[in-house]
């Protein structure tokens, strides 16, 4: 009995190694074999078994239960189950992400190794986002003496246009990491551990600028900026003259008659002829789908072909692929339906309420820089989600539920510590 109790532990304490082997695999191929979601259900029985309980407690399991109850309805409403599917691995693999992390930080020490382990998957994004990302759609400035002599050494991505990543896609998930690495990257102590993962996030932030200027996404590069002065006006309220600058700034550009052009400059899709009018279509076609389909959604993933079908573009061609309805929240209502927003907005204010009391309940310099962080990156994507959008379930998503379980388990650690 001792043996298998000792076994038991060891597959509990390599949880989110199995699970990063699985999320590779699934990251490469689109699909999650019976037998690993059989493998996590056994983790979390040992987990059971060997400290009494399936997981420690949050304040997501509501969100993260209603999210679960909508995907077997979406399953049930869609047409494309070939396109559905994906989605609803990437939400079940991240949530049992969420929770490995959760059950993983017991130490402040925990959290230092998981901000570390965190840094390094940073880097591998701003790697692969260079080496694998498609660059050949259009771009704001045309450098192709740069972009000709970037290396690819990733193809064939699942469901890829072009076979690799999109470059808003990779601009986006940027969004959620910069922030962070900034905040870690500024933080003052003489502390070696912390001095060496300053110095390592610093060397990852500019790794991952390099990445995003390249990708020339508007909405990212937004959201990155917006994610930066919070960050900013956290460290010194005097940086909220920036704001006021701003306003006045749009104020002004918009007197001049200059408004229209702006908008149309920052809401331009990435097809060839796309335009703000396109774009407005585009969210014309998800409100009624949301309208049509208010309870169940019309199927995660499957936005390209209903609107193709049944919501016909007028400028958009035929054979275009419209991936999505180009707003974070329109698009949740969209795959899920309403209980699936509400399940949404659910977790985003679990979130902001963990990270409050998380903050308040810990002095430790290096948990309040994670909060702060994660907070920035997650502000920073939903300002990229006003004119984009990260399906649930899409690969690079699973950081937001990342930084879910990071603030949950800093709040955790501090109650338990109390």
């Amino acid at each position: 009995m001792s043996t298998l109790r000792a076994m038991a532990q060891w597959l509990v304490r390599l949880e989110i190694v199995w699970l990063t082997l699985i999320y590779f695999y699934f990251i490469v191929s689109d699909q999650v074999p019976l037998l690993a979601f059989a493998l996590i259900v056994l983790i979390w029985l040992a987990r059971w078994w060997t400290t009494g309980r399936l997981t420690r407690t949050t304040r997501f399991e509501i969100p993260i239960l209603i999210l679960l109850a909508c995907l077997p309805v979406s399953l049930a409403v869609t047409t494309e189950p070939a396109q559905s599917l994906p989605k609803i691995y990437g939400v079940l693999l991240s949530v049992a992400f969420f929770y490995a992390v959760v059950n993983t930080i017991q130490t402040p020490r925990d959290v230092q190794s998981a901000i570390l382990w965190f840094v390094i998957v940073c880097a591998g994004i701003a790697f692969a986002g260079l080496v694998g990302t498609d660059w050949a759609q259009n771009k704001i400035i045309s450098a192709s003496w740069i972009y000709d002599h970037l290396p690819r050494f990733i193809q064939n991505i699942p469901r890829s246009i072009a076979g690799g990543f999109a470059r808003n896609g990779v601009g986006g998930t940027l969004t959620f990491t910069i922030p962070l690495l900034t905040a870690l990257a500024l933080m003052t102590s003489d502390q070696r551990p912390t001095t060496v993962l300053r110095s390592l996030s610093f060397v990852v932030l500019l790794f991952s600028f390099i990445t995003l200027a390249l990708t020339q996404s508007r909405g990212g590069i937004l959201g990155t900026l917006i994610g930066l002065l919070a960050l900013a006006i956290w460290r010194d309220r005097r940086w909220l003259w920036l704001i006021a600058v701003a306003l006045i700034g749009i104020i002004v550009v918009f007197a001049l008659g200059y408004g229209n052009g702006m908008m149309d400059f920052v809401l331009r899709m990435d097809a060839q002829n796309g335009t703000l009018a396109s774009r407005i279509e585009v969210w014309q076609r998800g409100w009624m789908m949301v309208q049509d389909f208010p309870l169940t959604g019309i199927g995660i993933g499957t936005y390209n072909t209903m609107a193709h079908r049944w919501y016909p573009f007028f400028i958009a061609s035929p054979d275009e692929v419209v991936a999505h309805a180009h707003n974070q929240f329109l698009q949740v209502a969209v795959d899920l339906g309403i209980p699936g927003l509400l399940g949404y907005l659910g977790l985003l204010a679990a979130f902001i309420v963990t990270s409050i009391r998380a903050y308040r309940a810990t002095n430790d310099s290096i948990a309040r820089t994670l909060i702060v962080g994660a907070g920035c990156g997650i502000l920073a994507h939903h300002v990229f989600g006003l004119t984009d959008a990260f399906m649930l379930g899409t690969k690079p998503g699973v950081v937001m539920w990342i930084y879910f379980a990071l603030v949950a388990a800093s709040e955790g650690k501090t109650t338990d510590d109390e």
